[in-house]
């Protein structure tokens, strides 16, 4: 008898065949979509890893430098009361661990405790020696903890340093939290994928290869976007607009779920911004804040004129002396507040006031377009409001108190055309000041 291969036997080889190339195909699918999972997982946990530990350095070498730069003067005068006042602000701001002071010799000046404890003991622990032959600012890791050591220096002579201790803690469980979350959202559609593929292996070949190529399309792009999406996140780019963040399905939630990750590290990042820009007492822009525009201003060809006006509280350590500390940050507030008042109500002068440190404050001063009047004289009437202000008693605690001030007057570029020079010739002028009186102001050279 003849075996005869009919068209049924034909159409159920074909159907074979077609199933063992469906097979094939969703196994190369399948394992592309794993080596992608993996890759997207690699690429988002380095990227957030230097991203938030790029950052936190950032705010890190902030911080130093500008609690550095504070401490100059306290350290000189050996006033312990200002550098315990700077070390318990430094020490309250997120994630620091440990701030301490030490001099020349790595002897310790203050620890941050109210006893301080630890006085005059030198710093014997594994990253102390890198940090005191180091004359300059230095960031080491030891553990979860970024050590950031930064020189005191006045006049180019190194009066000691300062060290603050971060925990990577808190870095540490964001970088975890995220892998987690993104790792589990990639799992949930892997295990949905491979039971979709078990239900289309019994479809016809032209069924399975259009559902292979379906799911080609809604898995592998949005995937493959995401890993672009990781990799320009680790560049810095963090205004990123996904596709498929509207979809109903576990796409739409990893690619939310991605979304609000990056939105997270955008407000870490404006937030280190802020905290590296911004005093922390008062709410004004801080020295270093100041110094970048000041420079920005004298290296600006076109800039015009514009005007300094450096302001030192009268008899503050009196006061502070008198009330106790907590009034004299009052007194601080209180007195950044009216004098953010005095120069906002004049309308003739752009200005942007900034505390330097302590109980001065400073701003730049220049003509709005339009103003009919040269800048000296806007900045003189500017000078009488703010002397009349500060000449009206304030009420701290209960207690009327009067924290009038003296101002120096420095003018761009006929008192200095360089930061530096404007800087000292305000300075000089504010001494003037201090020197005729008090509550008063003058000008460079007057």
């Amino acid at each position: 008898m003849t075996y005869r291969f009919g068209l049924q036997a034909r159409f159920l080889t074909l159907v074979v065949v077609a199933l063992l190339l469906a097979v094939l195909a969703l196994g190369s699918l399948l394992q592309r979509q794993w080596a992608m999972r993996d890759e997207v997982l690699s690429l988002s946990r380095e990227s957030i890893q230097r991203l938030v530990v790029e950052r936190l350095r950032e705010q890190a070498r902030a911080v130093g430098a500008n609690t550095a730069e504070a401490l100059i003067n306290p350290l000189y005068n050996f006033d312990l009361e200002m550098i315990g006042r700077i070390v318990d602000d430094v020490r309250a701001q997120p994630d620091v661990e440990y701030v301490m002071v030490y001099d020349s010799e790595g002897a310790i000046i203050h620890d941050g405790t109210e006893a301080i404890a630890s006085y005059g003991q030198v710093m014997a622990d594994p990253l102390a020696a890198a940090i005191i032959r180091s004359g300059e600012l230095l960031i080491q890791q030891s553990g979860n903890v970024l050590d950031v050591s930064s020189p005191i220096l006045l006049g180019g002579e190194r009066l000691g340093g300062v060290r603050i201790g971060y925990t990577l803690a808190s870095v540490q469980r964001y970088e975890a939290d995220a892998s987690n979350e993104l790792s589990g959202r990639l799992g949930e559609i892997s295990r949905r994928y491979v039971l979709g593929v078990g239900a289309l292996l019994g479809l016809a070949l032209v069924l399975g290869i259009g559902i292979s190529l379906v799911m080609q399309r809604v898995l592998i792009r949005p995937i493959r976007r995401l890993a672009h999406a990781a990799r320009e996140i680790e560049a810095g780019n963090l205004s990123l607009n996904l596709p498929g963040h509207d979809r109903r399905d576990e796409i739409g939630e990893l690619v939310q779920a991605f979304e609000r990750m990056t939105d997270g590290i955008a407000r870490r990042d404006r937030d280190i911004r802020r905290i590296a820009n911004t005093d922390s007492l008062t709410g004004l822009a801080n020295r270093r804040s100041f110094r970048e525009t000041l420079d920005a201003y004298v290296n600006d060809p076109g800039i015009g004129e514009f005007a300094l006006i450096l302001a030192d509280i009268d008899n503050f350590k009196p006061v502070n002396d008198a009330f106790g500390h907590d009034a004299g940050d009052k007194v601080l507030i209180r007195f950044a507040e009216r004098f953010r008042q005095v120069v906002n109500a004049n309308e003739s002068i752009e200005t942007k006031p900034a505390r330097l440190g302590g109980d001065e404050f400073i701003l730049i001063a220049r003509a709005v377009p339009g103003a009919n009047q040269p800048v000296r004289e806007l900045v003189r009437a500017l000078a009488d409001d703010l002397i009349a202000e500060f000449s009206q008693a304030s009420e701290i605690d209960g207690k009327e108190v009067v924290f009038s001030a003296s101002f120096g007057l420095a003018l761009y570029p006929e008192d200095g055309v360089t930061a530096a020079q404007l800087m000292k010739a305000a300075d000089v002028a504010m001494y003037q000041a201090k020197r005729a009186g008090k509550n008063r102001y003058r000008f460079f050279g007057q």
